[in-house]
């Protein structure tokens, strides 16, 4: 369904008629609200009848089924909690679509607890199995992934493709993480944000420092070779500095830059 909306504009609701839609929405948790504490009521009725061994009233019978039922609405609730817990652990989700001719797959991608963004593909099953039609990015290798274990490794195929996309998201929110910051500047990246130049200042000599970092692993959101450079080559020799380009090695960008700042090394 996100696939076949993707094409089409969607049109803005007038704003008396979401003030209407969170009234109608507020008046009906009153009510649900209402009835939980008139069935909280008769649960702990029951349970002191129960405990003490008194005999139970016809109405008494009542509210047990009502103590089984919302017993299994909580067993339910459960569940559904436990396949949302897949979801999440698991970076996707899945769909018979077609009278069971192909597979509907949302992958879902975060970063640090945070949802970012989620991307949809259908799968035909008719014959081989091939990607019929999907909303992800173009420079994301798709079709090599395809290639690799699409046909052999469906779960593999699909696990490999959400490393993928996390570490793109995890790429993308670190650099608007990093602009936020103010002072330190991407003068360079590119769309699969496995290539990113940085300009800081450093603190004591004000010196303009370059912080190149490049992916080579597109599975990660860790930069695997870290280059620093700078007019004063004192500077960037120095011992400070050597820690400085482990911190951007070992932790998210942002998370360096910020201890960078800290430790006095940055403006």
């Amino acid at each position: 369904m996100m696939l076949e909306r993707a094409g089409t504009r969607r049109t803005e609701r007038p704003q008396h008629s979401r003030l209407e839609e969170l009234r109608n929405a507020i008046a009906t948790l009153h009510v649900k609200r209402d009835r939980l504490r008139i069935e909280t009521v008769a649960v702990k009725n029951l349970k002191q009848k129960m405990d003490q061994g008194m005999p139970l009233e016809d109405h008494d019978y009542g509210d047990l089924l009502q103590l089984e039922k919302a017993l299994l609405t909580s067993r339910h609730m459960k569940l559904k909690d436990l396949q949302s817990a897949h979801s999440l652990i698991a970076g996707y989700d899945l769909m018979e679509c077609n009278q069971g001719k192909s597979v509907c797959v949302s992958l879902h991608t975060a970063f640090e607890g945070v949802y970012v963004e989620t991307y949809n593909m259908e799968v035909d099953l008719t014959r081989t199995v091939q990607i019929s039609r999907h909303n992800i990015p173009p420079y994301v290798p798709l079709e090599m992934i395809a290639k690799q274990t699409l046909q052999t490794d469906f779960k593999g195929f699909l696990q490999t493709l959400s490393l993928h996309l996390n570490a793109l998201a995890g790429r993308k929110q670190q650099i608007s993480l990093i602009m936020e910051l103010g002072t330190v500047k991407v003068i360079e990246r590119n769309q699969l944000c496995n290539f990113l130049i940085l300009m800081c200042k450093a603190q004591e000599e004000s010196e303009t420092v370059l912080c190149t970092l490049e992916y080579g692993d597109l599975t990660r959101y860790l930069p695997t070779r870290v280059t620093i450079e700078s007019e004063n080559t004192t500077l960037v020799e120095s011992q400070q500095w050597r820690k400085n380009r482990l911190l951007l090695l070992e932790f998210p960008v942002h998370c360096a830059l910020l201890t960078m700042r800290k430790m006095g090394s940055i403006a």
